[in-house]
């Protein structure tokens, strides 16, 4: 059965095409005529009455469910899109996290930022979220390297001495940067 279904409205949610993941969301028996003559090129499937409108294919999911899962992963993800695209019918890439924070739609919204860094010599940084009045704020700093603030934290927030954390770094329970000297 497609993944994250709708209660009544069929064909609707997540398939898995023959290269990745879509959502497809058929809303009317216009829109299914269009996904089966266009889309899967089935007319059969719209010309079947169990299938013809959406109360009779709700009725039947069980059957055609099964069936347009079968013939979606044959299709390539970007046909399936163009063509459903072409004929109105709501429908939407999938992307891993990987795909979504390299696409271009992602870098377009400069949420990505290169900042120097101390010892990468630069580092992609998230931006903030949100803008103001229409901007995007600038990030304020670069993230620390790795163990750059576990003194001050450990003095801070543990009240641990230098002595303290001289002894864990000898056990070698804590990596530090050198004391800051007290000149």
């Amino acid at each position: 059965m497609c993944k994250r279904a709708h209660p009544s409205i069929v064909p609707y949610g997540l398939f898995d095409a023959a290269d990745g993941p879509l959502i497809i969301g058929v809303g009317n028996n216009r829109q299914y005529e269009a996904f089966c003559r266009n889309v899967i090129e089935r007319p059969d499937l719209f010309e079947d009455p169990r299938y013809a409108t959406n109360v009779e294919r709700a009725k039947n999911r069980l059957e055609i469910l099964p069936l347009l899962k079968s013939i979606i992963a044959t299709h390539p993800r970007k046909q399936l899109l163009a063509r459903m695209q072409a004929c109105g019918i709501p429908c939407g890439e999938v992307a891993g996290l990987h795909e979504a924070l390299t696409s271009e739609r992602t870098q377009q919204t400069g949420i990505f930022q290169q900042m120097p860094h101390p010892v990468a010599g630069q580092t992609w940084v998230f931006a903030p979220p949100y803008r103001l009045d229409g901007q995007r704020l600038p990030i304020r700093h670069t993230p620390p390297t790795l163990g750059e603030a576990t003194r001050e934290v450990l003095q801070e927030l543990l009240s641990m001495s230098d002595a303290q954390l001289q002894a864990l770094k000898d056990k070698g329970v804590l990596t530090l940067p050198e004391a800051p000297s007290s000149t």
